[in-house]
């Protein structure tokens, strides 16, 4: 059982990074193309932001470099942590006085986005993702070595 909830698990977080990834490649690329730098710096300024242009530059950075990382599963829990950061700071500069509901410009996509990149901080890509080539977690053994005759699994 123990095992399925793992495949389980592991099929749930490449899911959801893929749906987050191309996600984030959207509206970093909507930002980009369709409402443009100036537009997006404006926006920063009538909230009173300062450093418009590197605040903007940055996330449309991140959201199409984070996105496809995000999507093939590389530094997942860098990106779920980005994730994280620009949404709770999207909700406490622009919208933390707004609406909740999404259809009346309120905060609630954010909201679902930051628990999002929390899961993804705390649960990383899963064996589905480029980082599993990487990183082992460390409650997980290699059953290779553990079975090889003559090796020696503990020190004495």
């Amino acid at each position: 059982m123990k095992a399925f909830l793992r495949v389980v698990r592991d099929i749930a977080l490449l899911i959801a990074r893929i749906v987050a990834g191309v996600t984030l490649v959207a509206h970093g690329w909507h930002r980009w193309q369709e409402t443009g730098i100036d537009a997006q710096v404006a926006l920063l300024e009538a909230a009173g932001l300062p450093y418009g242009t590197g605040l903007v530059v940055t996330t449309i950075a991140f959201e199409l470099i984070g996105g496809v990382l995000l999507a093939f599963g590389l530094a997942t829990p860098l990106v779920g942590l980005g994730i994280v950061v620009l949404n709770v700071a999207i909700i406490l500069t622009t919208n933390a006085n707004g609406p909740f509901y999404l259809h009346l410009g309120g905060w609630e996509y954010n909201a679902i986005q930051a628990a999002l990149g929390l899961l993804f901080l705390v649960y990383g890509s899963g064996r589905a993702g480029l980082d599993a080539l990487f990183v082992r977690p460390r409650d997980e053994t290699d059953s290779l070595i553990d079975e090889a005759p003559g090796t020696q699994t503990s020190h004495r």
